[in-house]
């Protein structure tokens, strides 16, 4: 699992806050940034309780890499159209490094995906080149 802190993550140290255990700004802080001699923080008399504007949930999704073979079963006719889709949405850079698997695709875009292919008549779910759990930052 993927446990480094993006960098310029807003951090939380306020321990005592009633969220803090559920919180992936204070997780990250917890894991000791000893790289940047500097790091921003949200300011501990300013937030707490049970609703913290900054409030962050910790939690792990499960991304794809990847999509080498995700057009395999599509008809010639439907691929320019479906490639053409995803160029718009995503960009054609960053499509292109999701198609290689050097950029993760989201629970959100894999929906996306899905539901394109749907849209042109292919029901089965898209099975990407790999799946890895990474906490969501």
């Amino acid at each position: 699992m993927n446990t480094k802190v993006p960098e310029h993550y807003l951090l939380c140290y306020n321990s005592s806050c009633a969220l803090a255990e559920k919180c992936l700004r204070h997780h990250a802080a917890t894991l000791g940034n000893k790289k940047d001699p500097v790091v921003t923080v949200v300011n501990p008399l300013l937030n707490g309780g049970e609703s913290c504007k900054y409030f962050r949930q910790h939690r792990t999704v499960r991304m794809a890499y990847g999509m080498q073979h995700a057009f395999d079963n599509v008809l010639a006719k439907d691929i320019a159209a479906i490639r053409s889709s995803f160029r718009r949405h995503f960009g054609n850079g960053p499509y292109y490094s999701r198609v290689k698997g050097t950029r993760p695709i989201t629970p959100q875009d894999q929906k996306f995906i899905n539901e394109e292919f749907c849209r042109y008549g292919y029901k089965d779910e898209v099975v990407f080149d790999r799946y890895e759990d990474e906490i969501e930052w």
